[in-house]
This record gives C-alpha cells, structure tokens and sequence, in this order.
C-alpha cells in the first residue's frame, strides 16, 4: 500500500495486490486517509500487508538506484519503479507515468540506434531543445514580474496532465471515452489530434505551448496507434482523414516495429549512459530551486507538491477554480532525489570472445591404456 496524493492534495493511496490489478482511493481528506490506513493495518495481518511509509521511501528509492546502477534493472524497470515510488499511476490520468523522448529522428528511412545524433538530449527539458524556441522561452520568463503570489516560470503548460494523457491514447479505450466527455462529447478538431509522430515531435519542438514527454506504451504497447475501434476522428484541413496514427518511416509501416524500436532505443547503451540526467530533471534536484532556474526547467506554479493548501480554503467557488487549475497544468512528482543522480555502471568488457569451437584434428588424444590390476577377491568377483 502506498499513500498517493489527488490533485495536489495527501487525501488518497493506493493498494497493490498480487492477484490483481491496482485500486486507488481518494478520501478527500489528510485525516480520513490517515483514518483508513490505520484501521486496514488493524485490520490485515502485517504478513499479508506491505505498507510503504514516508520514512521508508527513501530507502525504497536508494534501492532501486542501486540496482539500476549495477544493471540488476532494465532502464524501462528502473523508470517505472521511480513513477510509482513518486506516486505516479496509471489510475490517475493527472499522475500517469512519465516517460522521456529519447529518439530525435522520427524522419529517416534508416534508423541507426548506434549513432548518438539519432538520440535526444536528455539532459535538456523538452522545452529547451530547440535552439529558436529556448531563445524565446528565456526572454519571456526574463520579462515576467516575480512575485509571491505568482512566481516566474519557463512553461506555462506540463511535460505530463490528463489533457497529454489523453492527447496519446486518445484510440484505446477507456481513454476514448475520456477523450469524449473533457470535449463535452465529441472529439476535439481533427488538426488537434494525435496524428503522426513525426508531427507530434516536431510540435514538442516547436510550439511555446507543447512540452510533452511520453508514456510507457511507447515501448510496450502498439494498440494506442491503431485505430481499432474505426472511430470517425474527423478531416484535417489539408483534407486527410485521421485513422492509425502515422508512423516514421523507418517503423515501415509495422506499430510493432516502432514500439520495439523504440523500447531498443529505450534500453540502449546512449540512454543508460544519460538517463540519470533526465532523472535529475524530473525526480531529482533540477526539479525545484535554482538548479531548475539554471536548467530552464520551471513550471507554472501550481504544478508543484505544497505550493497551495486545497484543504484551507474555505469558499467553494474558489477551491474549485484551484482544483480545475492543477487538473489542467498538470503535476510534477515529488522530489525523490536532492542531489546529482549518480550515471549507471559501465557494462563489463570482455577481454576475450566466449565462444565454443571442434577442436582440431589430432588435438585429442586417447587415454592411455594403463595395466589393470585386481586384488585376489576383485579378481575372484570378476570371474
């Protein structure tokens, strides 16, 4: 069990079951979950019940790093054990499990995942990639007044919210039906939808308004870009009619080989020797602060844990506005680290092939025939 937070807020947690999938609860309230936690620990033996404290946390997350820097994790494992342990969840679309660009050529016909200029920059945020639009970027965020009330920020919009969610699923359900009733129901405008990744990159990199990362079925699951269900998603203006989401020329045409491509661009030698700087941006010490300031990673201000107390405020009216708000900026993580993220462990070099070869001619010999001699009882039991 492990105590998660809903729109901002301590009041929910979640419970994992090994027979089963996970269910999460929102009780409101601080003191109503702290309630039912208590009387569920009362209630089910400690054997059968594992729960994941505060205090434990970071023992938890160490843990994991551990593992992961001694290769004992898959990077794809490593970053799924982090969303969890920072409450990111599949049953929150406002939480859902980030996962980072890690490709930049989604163009060629040939894609060379030994090539590094094939790769992101994954110690830059989304937001910075661009040359052009950081320029811009960094002279609006020098423009804002800086205030208590609404301090400065880089990006007014989220790497992860339910919009984004929804924006990538938007032809698997229930995230169809989702899709349906935030555009008070029907779909939003062709031209606003998921069509082509190539697009949907190039827009990341590009418009002041998209800083999208990615979710874990870019590396697992080929369904969310398929139009299964022969959903009439409407005509873009350039007359195109939206079906299965357009893919790079180099998956040929095959979802299955995009999504495997993609988990082998995921776990390859460039991403694990970098990845622990994409940590740093979003779980770990350039998340807040001035290291965030530095690396041009500051998000409106609502998106961060503790910087509105939703209980304390009284008048209705308000508190909804609040809640709209976060559910529509998005929420990043808790912090999981305070300092550098260490780099993953080199793999091991072999200093010779391990191969198995037939030996050859003549490099055997027979054993040699050596005289047999028997005891008088051996030899007695033979005869």
């Amino acid at each position: 069990m492990h105590r998660r937070r809903y729109l901002l807020r301590p009041s929910a947690c979640e419970l994992f079951f090994r027979d089963g999938p996970p269910v999460f609860v929102n009780l409101k309230k601080k003191k109503r979950r702290r309630d039912f936690i208590n009387r569920l620990r009362a209630a089910v033996p400690s054997s059968q019940l594992i729960y994941v404290a505060a205090r434990d946390l970071k023992a938890h997350v160490t843990r994991a790093h551990e593992r992961w820097q001694r290769r004992e994790l898959t990077n794809f494992e490593y970053l799924m054990r982090l969303n969890t342990l920072a409450g990111r969840t599949y049953n929150d679309l406002n939480q859902y499990p980030v996962f980072p660009w890690v490709l930049a050529d989604y163009a060629s016909e040939k894609l060379d995942l030994g090539d590094a200029a094939a790769y992101r920059d994954l110690s830059k945020p989304v937001g910075a990639l661009s040359p052009e639009r950081l320029a811009q970027v960094v002279e609006r965020y020098a423009e804002m007044d800086d205030t208590p009330e609404l301090p400065r920020f880089h990006y007014g919009s989220h790497y992860s919210s339910a919009g984004a969610t929804l924006f990538w699923l938007l032809r698997l359900e229930p995230f169809t039906t989702y899709a349906i009733e935030l555009q008070s129901g029907r779909f939003d405008h062709a031209d606003r939808l998921f069509h082509s990744v190539g697009e949907a990159w190039k827009s990341c990199n590009t418009s002041l308004a998209d800083v999208k990362e990615l979710i874990p079925e870019f590396f697992y699951c080929a369904d969310f870009l398929q139009n299964g269900g022969r959903y009439d998603l409407g005509v873009r203006q350039d007359g195109e009619r939206l079906g299965d989401v357009v893919l790079p020329p180099w998956a040929r045409g095959s979802p299955h080989r995009f999504v495997t491509t993609m988990r082998r661009a995921l776990e390859s030698e460039y991403v694990s020797a970098h990845l622990h700087e994409w940590v740093d941006l979003i779980f770990g010490h350039k998340q807040r602060g001035k290291a965030a300031v530095a690396a041009l990673n500051v998000f409106y201000y609502l998106t961060y844990e503790g910087e509105v107390d939703l209980e304390a405020v009284d008048d209705p009216a308000e508190r909804l506005a609040l809640e709209t708000q976060v559910a529509c900026f998005g929420q990043t993580p808790p912090q999981l680290f305070g300092a550098p993220h260490p780099a993953r462990r080199a793999p091991l070099a072999f200093t010779r092939p391990l191969h198995w070869g037939p030996p050859a001619p003549g490099a055997i010999r027979p054993f040699a025939r050596l005289p047999l001699r028997l005891t008088a009882a051996a030899a007695t039991a033979a005869g």
